[in-house]
């Protein structure tokens, strides 16, 4: 009989439910534990998947239950503190939710633990198990609209870049086949005191992002109307868009290149795998890297991060990044930007003062 995984929770949320359920549809994985500061939410998850042990201390957890496999699926800013924490207690596999951090130290620390520890960390980027995200990918490497020159994503609005950028962004590597950044340039401006998730969110943001091969990507946060319909990717001979807008969401891929006169319709493959199982796989050698690895995930920190140093330096920002802090509270800290309109609010989850 095959190895069944040891699984624990720490954050039971609306996410932690998400993980539980994957868990609960592989043969392989049991979820055994969850813990959550708040107790009333892991007895709500521990309840409705039959989960006996409960902790409110996830040390505690880690040192009692013998876990294989860790899921993290808190707010990005306690991420970092826990996965290091699973990694030295000897946990094996690790699942994060993404951002994968609030920083790009926070990011360094995991990875750090976690090769240290022989521990393999994943990050949730769902969109790297799209059947619609992985047909572009096939498309771009084959050639099928030249070389890569124009990637564009616009962010649905009051969200932070934190949260949608991370999923455009490592979105952008994984259809080009995961390059290297050289360099990136943008603009922020937080004039009130918006949070998502206990992070600092700025207000508006627009990114400009230079990959190994010259290829471009434009990322804009909450800015003005009007929008710009674009196409997902530009290439020297052609151009790709999706039916549904989006990569992450299933969709019809649309090819527009010299071999027709007219868009193309593609249907995706099905992808025959998922987070949870390429995790297992990973664990017992049967992948060399899990496509969402912590080591990929970290890029695209390091991308969001420099977007907000650019402001902070008034400068492009040649790659690698090497500021741990987040440089938007860096500024925030030393008065660049100053909020203007009073109330602090979570665009996520209210402050407490918000609910009066």
């Amino acid at each position: 009989m095959s190895k069944k995984y040891r699984v624990g929770i720490v954050g039971c949320g609306g996410m932690g439910r998400s993980h539980a359920k994957a868990y609960d549809n592989n043969p392989a994985t049991e979820v055994v534990a969850v813990a959550d500061v708040y107790q009333e939410s892991a007895e709500k998850l521990a309840s409705e998947h039959s989960v006996s042990a409960i902790y409110t201390d996830y040390n505690q957890m880690f040192e009692k239950e013998d876990l294989d496999i860790l899921s993290v699926p808190t707010w990005q800013g306690v991420r970092a503190e826990i996965t290091v924490a699973a990694a030295n207690s000897g946990i094996k596999g690790i699942l994060g939710e993404k951002p994968m951090s609030a920083s790009l130290g926070q990011a360094n620390d995991m990875v750090e633990a976690c090769e240290k520890n022989g521990t393999k960390l994943a990050i949730g980027h769902q969109g790297r198990f799209s059947p619609t995200t992985n047909e572009i990918r096939r498309l771009v490497a084959d050639g099928a609209i030249g070389q890569p020159t124009m990637l564009y994503h616009r962010a649905k609005t009051n969200a932070g870049l934190l949260n949608t950028g991370t999923h455009a962004i490592d979105g952008w590597r994984y259809m080009l086949s995961d390059p290297e950044t050289l360099w990136v340039i943008g603009q922020t401006s937080r004039f009130s005191d918006r949070w998502e998730r206990r992070s600092a969110c700025e207000d508006l943001c627009m990114g400009l992002v230079c990959f190994e091969g010259g290829t471009r990507a434009v990322y804009e946060g909450d800015l003005p109307e009007p929008k710009i319909p674009m196409p997902s990717i530009y290439g020297t001979e052609g151009q790709i868009k999706v039916s549904s807008g989006g990569v992450i969401q299933a969709g019809t891929v649309l090819l527009l290149n010299q071999k027709e006169s007219d868009w193309q319709e593609i249907e995706p493959a099905p992808v025959e795998t998922n987070q949870v199982q390429e995790l297992i796989d990973w664990m017992e050698g049967k992948v060399d890297e899990h496509r969402s690895s912590g080591r990929q995930a970290r890029y695209t920190i390091e991308i969001m991060m420099a977007i907000y140093e650019s402001l902070r330096i008034n400068n492009v920002v040649n790659m690698p990044l090497e500021t741990r802090e987040s440089p938007l509270d860096l500024m925030i800290e030393d008065g660049t930007l100053v909020v203007t309109k009073e109330g602090r609010y979570d665009i996520r989850k209210p402050f407490p003062e918000e609910k009066k």
